[in-house]
């Protein structure tokens, strides 16, 4: 009789290990604020009075640019690592192709020294 293999059920509030350190420090993100229980929590906190609005979102608003300054360096970061990746790829490339052919040139070499025919070569059938 086979098992069943237990399921695994979504972890409805997720956040990353950068937001972890945020949310320690008492700060907030972007992320945090889309959580269930955070969108639950600012449905029923309401503003007393419109200063108090306009100081909530005045302080939403640096933080969100702070974290758009922030996406916006590491946006630069990982294409600068994607840049060199590409770049470090075609050079291995160009090298492999270029060891190939010398050691194919290698080869016929030494099959010449022994007398072995171009056509009974290994490189030649394939093999």
């Amino acid at each position: 009789m086979a098992q069943t293999p237990n399921k695994l059920y979504p972890i409805e509030e997720e956040i990353t290990p950068l937001d972890h350190q945020i949310l320690r420090a008492g700060g907030s993100s972007s992320n945090l604020e889309r959580l269930p229980s955070r969108l639950q929590q600012s449905k029923h906190q309401r503003s007393t009075s419109l200063r108090e609005e306009i100081e909530e979102l005045a302080y939403e608003n640096s933080y969100l640019k702070a974290e758009l300054a922030w996406n916006q360096e590491a946006r630069r970061a990982l294409m600068e690592l994607h840049e060199k990746t590409f770049e470090a790829a075609t050079m291995i490339r160009e090298s492999l192709i270029r060891v190939n052919d010398r050691l194919r040139q290698c080869e016929d070499r030494y099959l010449e020294l022994w007398g072995v025919p171009p056509d009974k070569r290994m490189s030649e059938m394939g093999i």
